[in-house]
């Protein structure tokens, strides 16, 4: 109980439920607990301190054995080496050819034992004198016999690689330019080269075979990482560095032993070993750690060195070269892509090495190009295609060398002989040289241009069309494209693109070089059927896969496609029907409109033409429609406009009302020239006529705004700036550019025609020469005469004479392009200047403007959706005047109607009497545009009246232009009819307002 009871007293008081937190603690355990844990911890210390006395007098011993190793060690050494001094130099006394083979490799044997860098770099030239008297004394004396005794080889191979490695680093770390030719630098080069043997040839052939073999292991071993050749490349970048002309001469003799020593494995090496595993193939080595040299033609050109340039050319050595060099591309861009399974190669691979790589093997290969054969071309091409991969996925911005380097691909010797070797290759074998063609086309920006003039001014462009239909790319389905087929298609794109660029229309349509007109047609259906692969069938197969060669082969394919449209545009050579591709036009509407699918956006964007014109008419005017929805329509803005001063009343109303302002509706208000309001409400008449007025006098050429061709199409003055009565002459170029827009969203047709290069300029697009034509057909003749002819005695210059308002000024068109005269070798630049300076550049910040002005309304592309030929139909209506369809959409009013005498009469003139240069004056007169509606006479708006105006037959037919309105009195005859009706029309009489 005393025993329960202490317990319940224990619990209590842990509890705190019997006593206070103030009351003692008292043990009655006694204290056993706190000495058994004090026990434990001092046993632990013990036990430690035991342990670390033992670990110390271990080490103590470890160290004590391990110096007395090394005493005994440098004691040993100290002895072989006097003892080694001693003998080497009695071995020197005696002639090479009585030396024993057993002795000089015990010379070696002690020497690489006790060999150290502090105390024994003069003892290695000794050694190395040794090794370079043996090797021209007899074959039993050579120090390479050992390579033929199958009792001496192995430990021959240990102390020769030794010896080697000794002799590498030297070459790495110790060799400078007063050097000179040194003992160890002339014993590397007899052991890595058999040729400098004595009487090797005259020995057995068993013996011969057993020491060429056992060599290979030697220049094997030299192969490896941080080798022969990470040396030579330490020493020549060290070397090629003098600048001074003493050091210069000694570094000359220098490097160029040090070259040709790294030169030597490569002969020795057989041709058929060359595509073993790279780390241990000399070639591979030399490329990355020799070739990789920046600028290493330089480097051998300012040491005066350069035959060491056609060292490296020999047949000999550069064939093997270039079949290692594709194989050491491709495995560096694995690793560049961090594909471990070429790991083997980690240690070396670097992308600047590559680049550097490229470089030197261009300058190395161009000299020789135009003479090497066939095959070893095509093996040059491969390499260079494989190592431009690296290139490719190395940041743009090339170290400057570099890109000097990387400029050869430019030079004629080099795209000359790309383009000869074409010529001579099978069919089967051109995607070789097809390949490089499109790397250096596509990838770099420098090179792009020459590459394309070479192929393009060559046969080559032809040649590749016959291998597009050899591989059966025209035919073939889309989706069965070989690689091969894929470039191919994907150059001859880039080609054709660049000639269409420089071939007139002369070219294309006349002489039809270098495809005929079926020839492109059948070119248009292919282009085709590939788009509606990439952007409609396919689109989700490409883009999701990024597919970067097909995203590459829809971007040139899209611009050949878009530029064989322009020819169409101009000059219809093929049915227009073969443009429309077999989208469902519904489908299409209901993407756009749900803004579900970007391929829909990306048709539209760049080939709208697949749609007839009537349905992009249709999508045009539905964005308009969804467009309004969004403008508040609070109320209309009235503007106060005097007859005498529509354009400047029309500007301070208008110019300032924001892109809201401009959509809404707007009334006008006219005031005569006695300065009263005429009376009348603006239902929408009104402000046609205000519109057509503004348009008419802001395009008149007599103001200075706008000016005409020779064929009356207006575009931008290009003498504005100039014109005392517009200062800000930009503000009325952006302000009429916004009228405009603001009659295509109200559907209201203007009078004057906007010239056809002025309208691709609205489009966002560049004019190119043959757009010249629609300017100044006279100058379009004169350049391509000039191109097909000689500019000597001309008296051109790069400069252009214009007219500023009865001053002359004379425009350069390139830096002091006055002083440069046209001769036969820049006719074709002065042509392009020329027509970019009279098409783009002279009416730029004019056409800019506009630009400005039309797209406030709307949206430019709304309006790249049409060519410039279309879009002159949207803005100023079509040419053809269908009567038919506007007697069906004619209303009639005042007593007439459709069977009424004199409305029978009348369209009975119309159509009979009248040719269609009148029926374009009749219409001029009744709505004041001499063009019919786009869609038809059913979009006119107001709807077009006959209204009888009396009885009275001497009076003369009236219009009201503003509602598309004609009165006209109850003549009693036909002729009484057609008399007055074209007396009023030529007249322009009894115009006016209701």
């Amino acid at each position: 109980q005393k025993v329960k009871a202490s317990g319940n007293y224990r619990e209590a008081s842990r509890s705190g439920r019997m006593f206070s937190s103030n009351k003692r603690r008292v043990n009655l355990g006694g204290s056993r607990g706190p000495n058994r844990r004090k026990l434990l911890e001092d046993s632990r210390r013990e036990r430690a301190a035991r342990l670390l006395k033992q670990q110390r007098l271990q080490s103590a011993i470890s160290i004590q054995a391990f110096v007395r190793r090394c005493i005994n060690l440098r004691m040993v050494k100290e002895g072989m080496r006097k003892t080694w001094m001693s003998n080497t130099r009695s071995m020197l006394k005696i002639k090479p050819e009585k030396r024993n083979l057993q002795s000089i490799m015990r010379c070696v044997r002690e020497f690489v034992f006790f060999f150290a860098w502090k105390k024994d770099v003069r003892h290695l030239a000794l050694m190395c004198k040794v090794i370079c008297e043996s090797i021209k004394a007899p074959l039993r004396n050579n120090y390479l016999a050992f390579l033929g005794d199958p009792k001496l080889v192995s430990t021959g191979y240990s102390q020769a690689t030794k010896l080697l490695d000794i002799l590498v680093h030297f070459v790495s770390d110790r060799i400078e330019a007063k050097s000179g030719m040194s003992p160890p630098l002339a014993a590397l080069g007899f052991l890595v080269d058999l040729r400098q043997m004595k009487h090797l040839a005259d020995a057995p052939g068993d013996l011969r075979s057993r020491i060429s073999h056992n060599h290979l292991r030697i220049i094997n071993h030299l192969s490896r990482p941080q080798g022969l050749y990470a040396a030579v490349r330490s020493a020549l970048l060290r070397l090629t560095s003098a600048n001074k002309k003493a050091s210069i001469k000694e570094a000359r003799i220098c490097a160029a032993y040090i070259f040709a020593t790294a030169l030597r494995p490569l002969s020795s090496w057989p041709t058929q070993d060359a595509k073993k595993t790279l780390g241990s193939n000399p070639y591979a080595e030399f490329l990355f750690n020799i070739l990789s040299i920046p600028l290493l033609s330089d480097r051998f050109r300012n040491l005066g060195l350069e035959r060491l340039s056609d060292a490296v050319k020999s047949r000999r050595i550069w064939v093997p070269l270039m079949k290692s060099c594709a194989s050491v591309s491709n495995t560096s861009y694995k690793i560049f892509l961090k594909q471990k399974e070429a790991s083997e190669l980690e240690h070396k691979v670097s992308p600047t090495r590559a680049f550097w790589l490229t470089g030197n093997i261009l300058e190395f290969s161009l000299s020789s190009l135009a003479s090497t054969p066939l095959q070893e071309k095509v093996q040059l091409f491969q390499s260079l295609e494989s190592m431009l991969k690296l290139l490719d996925s190395f940041p743009a911005d090339f170290p400057q060398p570099l890109k000097r380097q990387l400029s050869i691909f430019q030079e004629k010797k080099f795209l000359d002989g790309m383009v000869a070797t074409l010529k001579g290759l099978p069919a089967a074998k051109c995607h070789v040289v097809y390949r490089l063609c499109g790397s250096l086309a596509f990838k770099f920006e420098t090179t792009r241009t020459a590459m394309l003039n070479a192929l393009v001014f060559s046969s080559i462009l032809e040649e590749l069309h016959n291998s597009l239909r050899k591989e059966n790319v025209l035919k073939e389905s889309v989706v069965k494209w070989t690689q091969e087929m894929k470039e191919m298609f994907a150059l001859f794109c880039l080609c054709y693109n660049h000639l269409l660029l420089i071939q007139d229309d002369n070219e294309f349509f006349g002489t039809q070089k270098p495809f005929t007109l079926k020839e492109i047609t059948v070119l248009v259906v292919v282009l085709r059927d590939l788009l509606y692969y990439l952007y409609w069938d396919g689109w989700k197969k490409t883009e999701e896969t990024v597919n970067i060669q097909w995203v590459q082969i829809r971007d040139v394919a899209t611009e050949l496609f878009r530029q064989l449209r322009v020819r169409q545009s101009r000059r219809q050579f093929c049915n227009p029907n073969i443009w429309i591709m077999n989208i469902p036009f519904n489908s299409f509407k209901q993407e756009l409109e749900m803004k579900k699918s970007f391929r829909s956006n990306l048709i539209l964007r760049h080939i709208p033409f697949v749609f007839t014109f009537q349905q992009r008419v249709d999508l045009f005017y539905n964005f308009i429609r969804s467009d309004r929805k969004k403008i508040d329509h609070g109320g209309a803005m009235l503007i106060r406009v005097r007859r005498d001063r529509v354009l400047i009343d029309g500007f301070d109303g208008l110019s300032n009302v924001g892109k809201a302002g401009i959509k809404g509706r707007i009334q006008v208000q006219f005031i005569n020239k006695h300065g009263i309001t005429e009376t009348g409400i603006d239902g929408g008449g009104l402000f046609k006529e205000f519109v057509t007025e503004l348009l008419k006098t802001a395009f008149d050429p007599q103001l200075g705004l706008f000016t005409e061709t020779s064929h009356q199409f207006t575009y931008p003055n290009p003498s504005s700036y100039a014109n005392p009565n517009f200062e800000d002459h930009l503000a009325y170029f952006r302000f009429v550019g916004m009228i405009v827009g603001k009659c295509l969203y109200d559907g209201i047709i203007i009078e004057p025609q906007l010239a056809n290069f002025f309208l691709r300029k609205l489009l966002g697009y560049r004019n190119l020469v043959d757009d010249l034509s629609s300017l100044d057909p006279e100058l379009y003749k004169n350049l391509l005469y000039l191109k097909k002819n000689s500019a000597e005695g001309l008296g051109l210059t790069f400069s252009v004479t214009r007219d500023v308002f009865g001053d002359s000024e004379v425009v350069d068109l390139i830096p002091d392009g006055s002083n440069v005269a046209v001769d036969d070798k820049n006719r074709l630049r002065f042509i392009y200047c020329m027509a970019h300076f009279k098409l783009n550049l002279e009416i730029a910040k004019q056409s800019n403007a506009f630009v400005q002005g039309l797209t406030s309304v709307i949206r430019q592309e709304w309006i790249r959706m049409f060519e410039a030929e279309e879009l002159d139909r949207l803005i100023s209506g079509t040419p053809v005047i269908d009567m038919k369809d506007l007697q069906q959409n004619t209303v009639y009013a005042g007593g007439y109607d459709k069977d009424h005498q004199v409305i029978k009469w009348f369209w009975d003139i119309l159509d009979r009497d009248f040719d269609e240069k009148e029926r374009r004056s009749f219409l001029k007169f009744s709505t004041s545009v001499s063009r019919s509606p786009l869609l038809g006479f059913k979009h006119l708006y107001p709807k077009f009246c006959i209204q009888r105006s009396g009885a009275d037959s001497d009076n003369l037919p009236t219009s009201s232009t503003c509602m598309n309105l004609l009165r006209i009195p109850r003549y009693d005859s036909r002729e009484k009819l057609k008399e007055k009706l074209m007396y009023a029309i030529k007249s322009s009489t009894g115009f006016y307002l209701t």
